[in-house]
């Protein structure tokens, strides 16, 4: 193998999912490129940008590395589940394209998955904030919500310790922070389609639930939050407001979740349904079709998650 050429297997795929991110997409790459110690591929899949970051993004790659534009937008999780099914890395690493790693974070990563067991590790992140609003600021290290957390822990635990709060809030990070494995990712159906704000909160559930987790206490990569962002733009819209019930569906129905969990899901469940018709009435938006989902939640939404639970047997 030549110097410049990349193995047919990596150990990881750094997959760097990118729409309109001409301004930020050479440091994105430079942190990419700057990472030693392991192995990795660079693919990166641009969902039918509108700017010039394409044409940029292919002067950076190596021989080997990919770059794929997709025809028409997939939007952000579609385009997400491509990288996963494009990646031939045993592990993957979502890198956004506004995003950034920090030296040696690779390598401090990928060490984990030694233990076949392991099936998520992650790490914190640095968090850069640009002109958000303040409601909307994000922690720099969510991990200290968790009761216990190790080195090496046992992934159900660490599902039960978040949904004592409901399973509402993201202890783990975002994309970038967090590195797994990809035949898992694949079992487990990657990212849904019908959830918005909490996407990636869902997917660590159903990593977690078959899995050892691995927490690095380093700083690995770099978060930048800002007023454009999807996250923003889902939560002023109210796009996510079924986000939490149907995680809490999908954690009853899992048969990978232990009692613990369903039980503590199901009052959680209970009080977000009720808690949604209140939001609903005084806020809207579309209140008479809402409230119409809402009382047939109690049905469609539980057929909806085993529909999913009979995709994954």
């Amino acid at each position: 193998m030549g110097p410049n050429d990349l193995p047919v297997n990596p150990t990881i795929s750094v997959c760097v999912p990118m729409y309109n991110n001409s301004a930020t997409i050479v440091r994105c790459l430079r942190s990419i490129l700057d990472q030693d110690g392991v192995e990795f591929e660079i693919v990166v899949v641009d969902d039918d940008s509108s700017d010039d970051c394409a044409a940029i993004a292919a002067t950076m790659l190596r021989p080997g590395d990919r770059l794929i534009c997709n025809e028409s937008r997939l939007g952000l999780n579609q385009n997400h589940n491509k990288c996963l099914e494009l990646a031939r890395g045993t592990c993957v690493q979502f890198v956004h394209a506004d995003d950034w790693l920090l030296p040696g974070a690779l390598q401090r990563l990928a060490p984990c998955f030694d233990d076949p067991a392991v099936g998520l590790a992650f790490a914190p992140r640095r968090v850069v904030q640009d002109n958000i609003p303040w409601w909307w600021r994000a922690t720099s290290k969510p991990h200290i919500f968790f009761l216990r957390l190790r080195e090496y822990n046992h992934g159900p635990s660490l599902v039960a310790q978040m949904m004592l709060m409901g399973g509402a809030s993201n202890w783990i990070g975002e994309p970038t922070c967090v590195m797994f494995r990809r035949r898992l990712a694949l079992d487990v159906g990657c990212f849904r389609d019908d959830i918005y704000q909490l996407v990636d909160v869902d997917f660590w559930f159903r990593l977690m639930l078959r899995s050892a987790v691995c927490f690095v206490p380093q700083e690995l990569s770099v978060r930048t939050q800002s007023a454009g962002t999807e996250s923003v733009r889902n939560a002023k819209t109210r796009r996510n407001w079924l986000d939490q019930l149907r995680i809490l569906t999908w954690l009853i129905v899992d048969p990978a979740s232990t009692a613990l969990i369903r039980n503590i899901a199901r009052a959680w469940w209970l009080f977000t349904w009720l808690a949604l018709h209140f939001g609903v009435a005084v806020l809207g938006p579309e209140r008479g079709l809402r409230l119409k989902i809402l009382v047939q939640a109690p049905v469609q939404e539980f057929a909806r998650a085993r529909r999913l639970a009979d995709r994954l047997s």
